[in-house]
């Protein structure tokens, strides 16, 4: 970290901060407007206007900070006044000055910052206008200069003495609202305007004054109506108000696609609002969704077509190469060889696009159910000894957990092993081995495919599960390979509850790994395979015989849905964000925590309180990277877990949770 220099004016400055008899002071309407305006149109969690004293940087607004300052050696302002322009950083990660602050190592984390210095009436730069987001991202030149407009709107604030000075800074916000590209508007919190920026009159074509007779709702979609009147009286109770879309009528009648951000001032009875028209970015996506139907549906169908008459080829071809019209000469023989090794190849890359085609559009079944993993194992081996022998290679198993069992779809397990096995034994030195190998890691089954090949270069590891990835070697070109198999296998394993990876070294070989959690049958086969009425070891509550589950979600409908799903499996205790979770983990302890990981502003939900407390599932929006799938009990991404499946999972921690809790004492026990 490398702490900010001070100004060369540094007593000059720090006298004309005095001056301005700001610090300290209780939150000003004035500044508080700015901030939320601002964090709204730039569309960032952090908005600030921040003033440097000796020690500090002390907060005169903010928006998305709960502290009201931080220490001037760490902070991003300290930087920012030194400079006549707005200072951004992109990517605090990549900055040397901030890599290691304390400000992105932890709380607020941050990777983007923009401020632009705001000056005392004698031109000493005093503070910031800056906003602050969690994630890294561009800052253009309009961008800059709308920042600029809106620091230059602080200044006037700062150094509004005189009503003449205020009504400049009222020009100041008219100009504002005038030059802005996005649709800013004040409306009542019935959605009458109050005040519209110019952009208004350029979208919609109706002028300023029709506007401004015209309530929001009587220009919106009939079939929008009820959803911005909703979203308009969740503003008026006080509730934080979500990205919002709808369409609005031009006044040729024409429909706009408006994206909302708002914010609302209840005491006043104001609502602040930043609409920008997306008309053309929908029309692009529904073209590309169009495309994408187009092209999968052609897909499909060349594909099935082909199959039939390739499948016949590759039948005569073989049947001729196994002598069905008697011995064929050498060179009709080689013929026949290389027609029917390049048919079966064709024929590998029509059924790799239609397992393609059906993943992605969520067609393709599995039938889960705890098998023994060793069994498959052995067959996959037995299945590969054919191709084993042509490559001049062999294939050993290597049972360290045998009887482990996972939950699987038999089938779709098998074509795992065997995309593997088949890349590994085409990518084998003669008389080389590969071996299959089954092990337990903590809690969960691995079964890893091991090469002593020329491994996997550095520069295509990145790529390797991407659709048609084939490395650029000409030893592997030569080997050939439609590239769709690995991105197939990863999806057949993240669809089976699992993980794959790989670990490789150039000129040494290269082991792939996928882990599944371990499947335990209950204690006793006779009983119900998750007999609910024997799960009060697990009760949480005081004299409850249902478990209590703790469900950290941000979102209520998924909160609700959940409950429902598993409202004859256990009480929900929800939590909407880590302090709530951290709060019901002090008052209870429960058996299994369900959590959605992404939390709504783009960051992760810290897991280590939730993993010391109790076994974890993330049901979450987002495919769990490995390492973290590792830490959990299961993982289930919502575009793709069905109801039963979540409450399967479910059901089956705690049985587990419940046979490993100690049963309670009898009563009258001392």
């Amino acid at each position: 970290m490398i702490p900010p220099l001070l100004p060369l004016d540094e007593p000059r400055r720090l006298q004309a901060l005095l001056r301005l008899g700001l610090l300290d002071t209780p939150a000003e309407e004035r500044f508080d407007r700015i901030v939320r305006m601002a964090a709204r149109m730039f569309q960032v969690p952090i908005s600030l206007v921040s003033l440097l004293d000796e020690s500090r940087q002390w907060f005169k607004a903010r928006v998305g900070l709960d502290t009201p300052s931080t220490a001037r050696g760490i902070s991003f302002c300290g930087h920012a006044i030194l400079t006549a322009h707005t200072f951004v950083v992109r990517d605090a990660l990549e900055d040397p000055r901030f890599a290691d602050n304390p400000l992105v190592t932890s709380t607020p984390h941050v990777r983007f910052y923009a401020g632009h210095p705001i000056h005392a009436s004698d031109g000493s730069p005093v503070g910031t206008l800056c906003l602050l987001d969690r994630r890294a991202r561009d800052f253009s030149e309009a961008e800059r200069q709308q920042l600029e407009d809106m620091a230059s709107w602080v200044e006037l604030e700062l150094n509004a003495l005189s009503m003449k000075e205020a009504r400049t800074a009222l020009a100041q916000q008219e100009r504002f609202f005038e030059l802005s590209v996005d649709m800013l508007c004040i409306a009542g919190l019935d959605g009458t305007f109050r005040q519209l920026g110019q952009a208004w009159t350029r979208t919609l074509g109706y002028s300023e004054q029709a506007l401004l007779a015209r309530p929001l709702l009587e220009l919106v979609h009939e079939e929008d109506r009820a959803a911005t009147a909703e979203w308009l009286a969740r503003g008026a109770r006080g509730e934080p108000l979500p990205r919002f879309e709808h369409r609005c009528q031009g006044q040729d009648g024409t429909w706009h696609w408006l994206q909302w951000n708002a914010t609302v001032n209840v005491e006043e009875g104001i609502f602040y609002g930043v609409a920008r028209n997306v008309t053309e970015q929908k029309r692009l996506e529904a073209e590309q969704r169009q495309v994408e139907l187009m092209k999968s549906e052609f897909v499909s169908t060349v594909s099935h077509e082909l199959r039939t008459p390739l499948t016949s080829i590759r039948g005569s071809l073989g049947l001729l190469e196994g002598g069905i019209l008697g011995e064929l000469p050498p060179q009709a023989q080689d013929m026949v060889r290389i027609a029917r090794t390049n048919t079966e190849r064709l024929i590998r890359l029509i059924n790799d696009i239609l397992d393609l085609e059906k993943m992605e559009s969520g067609k393709l079944d599995f039938q889960l159910e705890p098998l023994e993993l060793g069994t498959l194992l052995a067959q996959a081996v037995e299945a590969h000894q054919g191709y084993a022998q042509e490559c001049d290679a062999r294939v050993e198993l290597a049972l360290e957990a045998p009887g482990a069992r996972a939950l699987v779809d038999g089938d779709r397990f098998l074509q795992v092993l065997a995309n593997l096995l088949s890349n590994a034994l085409k990518f084998s030195p003669r008389g080389e081995r590969v071996t299959l190998r089954l092990e337990r890691v903590g809690s969960r089954l691995r079964v890893s495919v091991e090469d002593h090949g020329p491994g996997i270069p550095e520069s295509f590891r990145a790529r390797i599960f991407e659709k048609f990835a084939q490395a650029d070697g000409s030893d592997s070109r030569r080997k050939g390979g439609t590239g769709l198999g690995l991105s197939i296998t990863r999806a057949l394993v993240t669809q089976q509850g699992g993980t794959l990876d790989f670990v490789s070294r150039e000129g040494v070989g290269t082991t792939f790994r996928v882990e599944l959690p371990e499947w335990h049958a209950p204690a006793d086969p006779r009983d119900p395979p998750v007999p609910l009425r024997e799960m009060t070891a697990v009760a949480s509550g005081p004299g409850s015989g249902r478990p209590r589950l703790l469900h950290v979600e941000a979102d209520e409908d998924n909160r609700r849905v959940v409950a429902d799903v598993l409202r004859d499996v256990a009480d929900m205790v929800p939590a909407r964000n880590p302090p709530e979770a951290e709060s019901a983990l002090r008052a209870e302890s429960f058996p299994l925590v369900i959590a959605e990981n992404v939390l709504p502003e783009g960051g992760l939900l810290p897991l280590e309180p939730l993993l010391a407390t109790a076994p974890v599932v993330l049901f979450s929006v987002r495919e769990a990277e490995p390492e973290l799938a590792r830490q959990v009990s299961a993982v289930l991404v919502k575009s793709r877990a069905t109801n039963e499946e979540l409450r399967a999972v479910v059901l089956r921690l705690l049985r587990a949770s419940s046979l490993r809790s100690p049963s309670p004492p009898p009563s009258g026990a001392s």
